[in-house]
């Protein structure tokens, strides 16, 4: 048996890039929805949580204006908008005060924010400037909309180094208009990817999220009371583990039987078009909730509408399966049998 808390491998864990603007946000802590979210997701072993060398330049550039503007003009009698930032960056001199006075207090701060970044698991490492984000970059800034900084941002998100190349990637961003133009110019951005021989990222907009399962909608910036985001985020995980491990994908565990033999079997229900039990070496099941992954070895003696079956085995009609595996302990039992677990072929 494999150890449910938790040691997750890479097919199995979701990846997470992690734009400029929400990693400005979470430092500035004013949001906390999204403090929550970052935090959840740093510490979820089925996450791999990213952001790149190119972003922390941004991230740099940025703090390092932001904060100066705050020095410079404490009771800040002018916003820091675009004009702000334009006459700061011309000079690196605001209100009469000049940089150099503030310089070190700014440094040591964003020092110690890109640790804290660090000390957070955020992985920025993998993601490097490269020559092979050239041609890509320039291509999708010439097809779409977009902007170059965004549109190295969306490449090297799913190229981090010259052999490598990601096969997934959730891009949580703020900025509202770089989601309008990713969606607006779909097709184009799509192209490009292709072209490239690289996946295309999914864009999710951290004011306008909505779950699945119920509806419910999300913005990380407003403070909802009582808000439970990190639910929204397991269904979300769950949701992209589903779709990236499509091929071992089996179905979910419902509950069963009260007493007897029947409170001691494992049920599950087959899931998509496929309703074809095969046969495997084993099963893998990864909590409802996230809390744990279990591999249950075979051979099993599966059991369809009140008969023993033999694999493969297709019952479109009545696609529930159940079976009994000695020396599971209660507590590992009492998991599996819980409703709503994913259920996988195990053919590792």
């Amino acid at each position: 048996m494999a150890d449910p808390i938790l040691i997750v491998e890479e097919t199995y864990r979701v990846n997470i890039y992690l734009d400029t603007n929400i990693l400005i946000d979470y430092v500035e802590g004013k949001y906390p929805l999204l403090n929550r979210s970052i935090e959840y997701l740093a510490q979820c072993p089925f996450v791999t949580l990213r952001s790149s060398h190119y972003v922390l330049f941004e991230f740099t550039e940025v703090r390092k204006a932001l904060l100066f503007w705050e020095k410079a003009d404490p009771g800040k009698i002018r916003p820091f908008d675009n004009k702000v930032k334009n006459e700061i960056k011309a000079g690196w001199k605001y209100n009469n005060v000049e940089y150099a006075t503030f310089k070190d207090d700014i440094t040591n701060q964003v020092l110690a924010e890109l640790e804290l970044f660090r000390t957070k698991g955020i992985d920025f490492d993998e993601h490097v400037l490269h020559e092979n984000l050239v041609y890509p970059t320039s291509s999708l800034c010439l097809a779409t909309k977009i902007s170059r900084e965004d549109c190295l941002v969306m490449v090297s998100c799913m190229h981090p180094d010259e052999e490598l190349k990601l096969d997934h990637c959730l891009l949580l961003t703020r900025d509202a208009q770089y989601y309008k133009a990713v969606h607006e110019n779909d097709a184009d951005v799509k192209k490009v990817f292709a072209d490239n021989e690289l996946e295309t990222p999914i864009l999710i907009r951290t004011e306008s999220l909505q779950d699945e399962r119920n509806g419910t909608q999300y913005n990380l910036y407003n403070n909802m009371e009582g808000a439970d985001i990190e639910a929204f985020w397991q269904g979300l995980i769950l949701t992209n583990i589903k779709r990236n491990m499509a091929a071992q994908y089996v179905g979910q565990t419902y509950s069963y039987g009260v007493g007897g033999i029947a409170a001691e079997c494992i049920y599950f229900e087959m899931d998509g078009n496929d309703k074809i039990l095969q046969n495997s070496p084993g099963l893998n099941f990864i909590g409802r909730d996230l809390s744990f992954k279990i591999v249950v070895a075979g051979p099993f003696e599966y059991w369809n509408n009140g008969e023993v079956i033999s694999l493969p085995h297709n019952n479109p009609d009545f696609p529930k399966y159940s079976f009994r595996k000695e020396g599971i302990s209660a507590e590992m039992l009492a998991k599996l049998r819980e409703k709503g677990n994913l259920v996988f072929y195990n053919n590792d």
